[in-house]
């Protein structure tokens, strides 16, 4: 989709998508990655590294919006770094954070935007095909909760080439909604079991955690007629 959709929607603060509490299936979910015992037993000498310098595995947020999911990762003492096309959404996940003076994000330049960074966040202002592996550095986990439904159709395939060359096809925690999009349109967008099983089976064994019909919780979908809304958890390792 073209950015200055998503630039308008943050400009008239038309974000729906946006959910005011840390997201259940990451709390539920997030503890079956196993990420410190995952990058001890891939390099225990990094990892030795790390601990020296007080960092942690790094999680990466694509398509992040002003989610508090980052907050509550960076509670459980991991580093994240993320993505997001709007600096407005950007500067209200740090406000959420509520950082001392001390702390206040650093802003900085890189090739695609700008750069807020603190201690143990890093959050991309800009366009998601501009990063490179180098800028994200060594991913120990994706979360994907609203990067993959944001994009239409003809554009997810990119993605997802782009999301694993980037991260080095790290593990991944995918959350997706599925529902009758002849009733209803996106943004988010439906995305079958099927279609994650084409994106990514080819590099990932695909887990299917939870899966629910959250129609109930959907009064905005439920109204333009839809009978079903199913939300799926995906593990890929």
């Amino acid at each position: 989709m073209e950015h200055d959709f998503w630039h308008n929607k943050w400009d008239i603060n038309q974000i729906g998508f946006h959910l005011n509490y840390i997201h259940p299936l990451l709390k539920r979910n997030l503890k079956l990655f196993q990420l410190d015992e995952a990058l001890k037993e891939q390099n225990e000498q990094k990892r030795e590294e790390r601990e020296q310098d007080s960092h942690r595995p790094k999680i990466f947020v694509p398509l992040c919006g002003k989610t508090l999911d980052i907050g509550y990762l960076l509670a459980q003492g991991y580093s994240v770094v993320a993505i997001e096309l709007s600096e407005i959404a950007v500067q209200e996940v740090f406000a959420s954070l509520e950082l001392q003076p001390n702390n206040q994000p650093i802003i900085s330049e890189w090739v695609g935007g700008k750069l807020y960074q603190t201690k143990n966040l890093q959050v991309f202002v800009g366009d998601f095909f501009a990063l490179t592996q180098e800028d994200l550095g060594e991913i120990a986990l994706v979360y994907d909760r609203a990067a993959l439904v944001a994009l239409p159709e003809s554009m997810r395939k990119d993605y997802s080439s782009q999301l694993e060359k980037i991260t080095q096809q790290a593990p991944q925690l995918l959350i997706t909604l599925d529902y009758d999009q002849t009733v209803a349109g996106g943004p988010p967008f439906a995305v079958s079991s099927d279609e994650v099983e084409c994106l990514y089976a080819a590099n990932y064994p695909i887990q299917l955690l939870e899966e629910d019909d959250i129609i109930e919780q959907e009064p905005r979908f439920k109204a333009k007629g839809l009978t079903s809304f199913y939300q799926r958890a995906y593990r890929l390792k």
